[in-house]
């Protein structure tokens, strides 16, 4: 019985240099096979590095024939990491000191969760820049020594490390307060403040 069509584009695939190809000659590949082996009938191959059959191209410079160069795979693209600003404080008898800048001026605090606004001693008020002169003490609080006035004030800037929040709203106490206190006006704005048996942690 003679060949196909198909059997005999395939026979001469092969002996062009098409050896290693193999071409499913079932009813759903005839049609396939056939346009693969049209494709390379008259075209010179080669295997590449990964071993597939490809067509070989003219170098632009030499003119001779060559395995075409693979494509340079996509450049990974690393992920951008989170920025976040973040102080650890240790423990210190107990409890959490921290240095601070408000607004001009540097001040000692005691890191009070329980204390619902940050509250500076009179001298610390001076230290961030503030009148004392223009202090109204209309604003009753609770202190350890009993219940005194504090002048509302707003702070323009407090800065712990690379946590910076603006517009603080803070208490100033003539009496009192033998230490300024950093409380929720200050943490409330903060994303994370976690105490453990040794450390503070505060990311903003």
């Amino acid at each position: 019985m003679s060949d196909s069509p198909v059997k005999s584009m395939v026979m001469a695939a092969l002996v062009l240099g098409a050896a290693g190809y193999y071409f499913s000659l079932d009813d759903e590949a005839k049609t396939s096979g056939a346009q693969m082996v049209l494709s390379l009938m008259g075209k010179s191959t080669a295997k590449d590095a990964n071993g597939n059959i490809v067509v070989l191209q003219p170098d632009p410079v030499t003119g001779e024939l060559r395995v075409p160069a693979a494509p340079e795979p996509e450049p990974a693209v690393a992920p951008q990491p989170q920025s976040a600003s973040v102080v650890s404080l240790p423990r210190t008898n107990g409890q959490f000191f921290t240095q601070a800048r408000v607004n001009s001026g540097s001040v000692r605090f005691l890191v009070d969760t329980g204390a619902s606004s940050v509250a500076l001693t009179l001298d610390d008020a001076r230290r961030a820049g503030i009148d004392p002169r223009a202090l109204r003490y209309d604003v009753p609080v609770h202190t350890a020594n009993g219940r005194t006035m504090a002048a509302a004030v707003t702070l323009k800037d407090v800065q712990i490390g690379g946590i910076r929040v603006r517009n603080v709203e803070g208490l100033v106490l003539n009496e009192g307060l033998h230490i300024s206190l950093l409380g929720m006006t200050f943490l409330g704005q903060l994303q994370k403040v976690e105490a453990t048996s040794t450390q503070m942690i505060m990311r903003l």
